[in-house]
């Protein structure tokens, strides 16, 4: 059983580092689009409507 775990936490640990090594590439091809702020309130805005402090 002993055998068992350490495999599994063995292999986890390497799953890891070559997961970090091919995260840093992914993220710079696909960048993180900044949520748009209301200028007069600042709530995020969701969707394309306006904000509702305008449609009162």
């Amino acid at each position: 059983m002993v055998k068992v775990v350490t495999f599994f936490l063995i292999f986890m640990l390497a799953l890891a580092m070559f997961g970090k090594l091919r995260v840093p590439y992914v993220q710079k091809k696909k960048g993180v689009k900044r949520a748009k702020k209301c200028p007069s309130c600042g709530a995020y805005i969701i969707g394309n409507g306006p904000c509702s402090c305008k449609k009162k």
